[in-house]
């Protein structure tokens, strides 16, 4: 076990719950962002990576325990306990195993398409639109059969774990905050778990009562109670296959010198989450990545790519599309908003009305990737009034977990504001050549690039960049404010080659026997860019096909489930 094994796995469950509290979309806390690190390069001529050493063999006599069981899930996540417990509906046993005490709960949106609340609301989401739309983003480099399961099918199978958490305590609601502009329009398919009481803001680094954080604890209590045993602190080291291209038939797990191994009759589901963690699977898969201010990850960065590198030393194959697509959003630093953004010298470099992961991907080109959003005095003000009115919106443009049906808090983003100024997320001056000294960036530049932008409010036209008039507003009234952005790695959305039956498959398109995968993972999915056009659809993939992995691998046909057939 190593050093950030022993580090995570000896957190207490209340440490836990915590830091897991600290949620947006697929993340924690911006104050809990660790500064991204770069890769170790490559010896000179070296093109050998890792995983392209076989693996050497775990001796016998280290292996001090077997345990025999019909299915055997790696990773106790969303996707994880979904397969477990799917797989448990469909007759098998199941083992959970993990590396962490615990397990993993971060973030809190879920897409799903056609779902009970969808019906409640009377919101009819046309998933084939949003299909095409996410083909189009992805420029076609993606398993179009894939993304059809996942629309045909989550609905139903987000309504399945809404049907298992509430006796738990748990509702759900439909986010109200996503993005509303013409060109990057996101849709009203994002839902989240929460608990009477919350309040439902983000601030001071947590939303308590709402997200994955209390989703986790309830899907675990019913695994437990469906008799599914979860080994925490056992970590994957390899899979058995027999032979060369026959199934896989077990996975040894646990420390050096004291290894069980977990005989799995009928199948193995690879549902531990991505490789952002991994500088050498980032560099190898997307070296872009690696540009990011921050990471976020909980638990702490246990997202190491261990069963991505053992499904290839196996013969398993990444997806063919590179580079994958990494899941950047302005997370650590303070909220982007609508309104003018400024690089390092003091000058505007964009039009400001996209979503975070658009902002984070262009601040990174700016000079030393750094870039602030400036408004004044009405700024907040401002914002309700655009989201209130369906002008605007997204992640850190509008609040993390505004149900549907509620307005924009205008109160709880002042507190938001007044805590970043504490922190110094955010510059407060009563002039704009006292905001600008603070900043570092030349004076003159940015009193230019403000006077040029007042200028285009008030002509109602933005003649420079495009942004809607309606998203113009002033930068006039003292105390101004420069909001420091801060794009952050959450997740790295490529991984294993698989298909619509959830398998592992290798370089010449085969399945690998008894080897599946679920949630973030799996491969295929998404290409070159993550798509916002559905945010927490991440999630609801977890969900999605970690049941259908469960099902298949526990050898039920998914078109035995009614609410599964399409």
């Amino acid at each position: 076990m190593s050093s950030q094994d022993k580090k995570t796995s000896g957190m207490t469950r209340a440490e836990f719950l915590k830091g897991s509290a600290l949620v947006a979309l697929g993340a924690a806390a911006p104050q809990a962002a660790e500064a991204a690190q770069p890769a170790a390069p490559q010896p000179p001529g070296c093109k050998t990576w890792s995983w392209e050493t076989p693996a050497a063999p775990i001796p016998a006599a280290e292996i001090k325990k077997t345990v025999d069981t019909d299915v055997v899930v790696i990773g106790a996540g969303l996707a994880g306990f979904c397969a477990a417990i799917a797989a448990k509906e469909a007759g098998a046993d199941v083992i959970i195993i993990d590396k962490n005490r615990t397990f993993a709960a971060r973030g809190g949106h879920i897409t799903g398409f056609g779902t009970k609340v969808h019906q409640q609301t009377g919101i009819k989401p046309n998933y084939r639109q949003i299909v095409r739309s996410w083909i189009l983003w992805a420029q076609g480099r993606v398993k179009e059969d894939i993304l059809w399961e996942f629309a045909h099918k989550s609905g139903a199978c987000l309504d399945w774990v809404i049907d298992m958490v509430e006796p738990k305590g748990l509702k759900v609601a439909l986010w109200d905050g996503y993005y509303k502009g013409p060109d990057y329009t996101e849709q009203p398919v994002t839902h989240f778990f929460y608990k009477d009481g919350s309040d439902f803001i983000y601030k001071d680094g947590v939303v308590a009562g709402a997200g994955n954080p209390v989703l986790l604890p309830a899907l675990e209590q019913v695994a437990k109670e469906r008799g599914i045993q979860v080994h925490y602190r056992t970590k994957a080291a390899r899979f058995v296959r027999d032979g060369a291209s026959g199934p896989v038939r077990a996975v040894i797990a646990g420390e050096k010198g004291e290894y069980t191994r977990y005989n799995a009759r009928k199948g193995v589901i690879i549902a531990t989450g991505d490789y952002a963690s991994s500088n050498e699977l980032k560099q190898r898969f997307d070296p872009f990545a690696l540009m990011a201010d921050a990471q976020i990850y909980f638990p702490n960065k246990c997202n190491t790519g261990d069963a991505h590198i053992m499904a290839m030393q196996i013969g398993g194959a990444m997806q063919k599309v590179e580079p994958h697509a990494a899941v950047i959003h302005l997370e650590a630093g303070a909220a982007s908003y609508g309104f003018l953004h400024v690089n390092a010298l003091g000058e505007r470099y964009k039009n400001e009305d996209v979503n975070t992961q658009s902002k984070s991907c262009t601040k990174a080109f700016q000079p030393g990737n750094i870039a602030w959003t400036i408004y004044d005095a009405d700024g907040l003000s401002q914002v309700k009034a655009q989201i209130d009115a369906g002008l605007g919106g997204g992640l850190f443009y509008g609040q993390t977990f505004q149900r549907l049906g509620v307005g924009f808090d205008l109160s709880a983003e002042q507190q938001i504001l007044e805590r970043d100024v504490k922190v110094g997320k955010v510059k407060k001056a009563d002039t704009l050549e006292d905001l600008a000294k603070q900043m570092n960036v030349p004076v003159a530049n940015f009193l230019a690039t403000v006077k040029r932008y007042n200028e285009l409010v008030a002509m109602k036209d933005d003649v420079d960049f495009g942004k809607r008039a309606e998203l113009l507003t002033p930068i006039v009234k003292p105390p101004f404010y420069a909001g420091k952005l801060l794009s952050t790695l959450l997740t790295m959305s490529g991984g294993l080659a698989t298909n619509t039956r959830c398998e592992v498959i290798d370089a010449n398109e085969k399945p690998i026997g008894n080897l599946y995968v679920a949630g973030s993972a799996a491969g295929d999915f998404f290409a070159n860019d993550y798509p916002t056009i559905c945010p927490g659809i991440g999630h609801g993939r977890c969900i999605t096909f970690g049941r259908l992995a469960g099902t298949i691998a526990a050898g039920k046909s998914i078109d035995t489930i009614p609410s599964l057939k399409v």
